[in-house]
């Protein structure tokens, strides 16, 4: 007779079978998730939001996802980023004035969507995050508020900190072996609580990147002629206080009006937004020099926040 061995007495997997099942679980989850989410955005949601902005019933609809852009710095300079293309622009820090305006502006309209403290930019590069942070979440408190950062200049003390003043996420990028394996450390050491607030994308073979509304010239592909969801969605402001239709906005061409001179309102309900809607939900990309290069698919982009944090806003209410 023959008698197999084990690793222990119990005939329990060791651990590395243990965390292989756990990751093999993890993806399979994933993959559930991301269909059932995609099923969702392309049968359901697409439908009837093409079918209200049609119609003028969306036109009184707020941002679900605001990107406060604070100064102009990157620690990398990548070849599928604006930064990589050619000399970064000159930096501007958005005056600390303008900033607590805006967040001033969005708790008196009690805004409970994503909120992104960054842009073409690496969030950590401004000394003022934690601050701003701190003030966004106090008068934001059903706001989500996250960031994406490449951990160029995070370690664990840095990165409780932000959790600690507010923040309910941080997407981490690994664009070489060096950060990949930096980063991988940070996730294994950090307090527990805040590991599932980490998604890491390890991107150090990542080949196919976006083209940024057709400005990155070698990711671009077919020019699409459709109706275009961020300017229901997205509310993007630039240092300089002033809010563009698009994120891929690099050059500033589809400028929709200045925080400086108007409210948020008074520019997401401004002729220059009611415009370049009316010209989008008619398939129109020649409407501006931006879009009409633009490769985007149009729907699809759903603004993304955790059911748990749905229900706790809800719970809250």
């Amino acid at each position: 007779m023959i008698i197999e061995k084990t690793n222990n007495k119990n005939n329990l997997p060791n651990k590395s079978t243990s965390q292989q099942n756990w990751k093999q679980n993890i993806k399979l989850s994933t993959r559930i998730k991301v269909f059932i989410r995609n099923f969702f955005i392309k049968n359901i949601n697409n439908p009837i939001q093409k079918f209200r902005r049609n119609n003028g019933l969306a036109d009184q609809d707020i941002f679900k996802h605001v990107l406060i852009q604070t100064n102009y710095k990157c620690t990398r300079r990548c070849s599928f980023c604006h930064y990589g293309m050619e000399n970064p622009p000159q930096n501007i820090d958005m005056d600390e004035n303008l900033f607590y305006a805006i967040i001033n502006q969005l708790g008196n309209i009690n805004y409970s969507g994503r909120i992104g403290l960054f842009e073409m930019n690496e969030p950590l590069t401004d000394t003022r995050l934690n601050k701003f942070l701190k003030y966004t979440r106090n008068k934001l408190p059903m706001a989500w508020i996250f960031i994406t950062s490449n951990g160029d200049l995070l370690n664990i003390q840095k990165t409780e900190q932000l959790f600690k003043n507010g923040l309910n996420f941080i997407y981490l990028d690994s664009y070489d072996e060096i950060a990949l394996k930096r980063n991988l450390k940070l996730i294994e050491e950090i307090t527990p609580k805040y590991k599932k607030l980490i998604h890491h994308m390890n991107r150090t073979y990542q080949i196919a990147w976006s083209s940024r509304a057709g400005n990155i010239k070698q990711f671009k592909k077919n020019i699409v002629f459709a109706p275009c969801d961020f300017v229901y969605d997205v509310l993007y402001i630039k240092p300089i206080g002033k809010v563009y239709s698009c994120y891929n906005d690099f050059y500033n061409i589809n400028e929709m009006g200045d925080l400086n001179k108007n409210s948020i309102l008074d520019v997401w309900f401004g002729s220059n937004f009611k415009k370049l809607r009316k010209e989008l939900n008619k398939c129109n990309r020649n409407c501006s020099e931006l879009c009409r290069q633009c490769d985007y698919i149009g729907y699809g982009n759903l603004p993304h926040i955790p059911l748990s944090w749905k229900f706790k806003k809800l719970s809250n209410k």
